[in-house]
């Protein structure tokens, strides 16, 4: 039983070989198991899952292309105005970032945010279901091809 954890878990073994985060990142870009993806956002559309307690940005990264983040790693990039320990600017989304995922499945291992932050639309009580509609899943990585950012934003708000 213990193997199998160690299997499923690659957090286990990145800590039993004693790798820090970027350690353990650049021997899975080496080892051709990750790579590294590169953005260009215009602007993006930002709203909270409430069934699921996640933040979501949908970003604009071309003409009908977008990508959708998705999780609560993304709080950690939000403007924090209401207490003077952790008093903060928004930090993201930014006009340049970076993804590194895993090859296998396509899982974000980290985000790399620029130093530019875009203008983003808070959208208070988004129509999820419509976005499903369109064929958006709001899986964290996930690219959204062939469909206008208007029409979105249109479908959230």
């Amino acid at each position: 039983m213990f193997s199998s954890v160690i299997v499923f878990n690659e957090g286990i073994l990145k800590k039993l070989k004693g790798q820090s985060e970027d350690e353990y990142l650049d021997e899975m870009l080496k080892k051709n198991l990750a790579k590294k993806e590169h953005y260009r956002a215009r602007k993006a559309i930002t709203f909270e899952d409430l069934s699921t307690g996640c933040l979501c940005h949908i970003i604009e990264i071309g003409v009908d292309s977008s990508i959708c983040l998705y999780g609560q790693y993304l709080y950690d990039y939000v403007e924090i105005a209401d207490d003077p320990e952790l008093n903060q600017q928004r930090k993201f989304p930014t006009s340049q970032f970076a993804l590194i995922r895993k090859n296998k499945n396509h899982e974000i291992l980290r985000i790399d945010i620029g130093d530019e932050v875009i203008e983003e639309v808070n959208v208070e009580n988004p129509k999820i279901d419509r976005l499903y509609e369109l064929g958006i899943k709001l899986d964290d990585g996930e690219l959204i091809k062939k469909i206008p950012f208007s029409r979105i934003l249109e479908a959230v708000a």
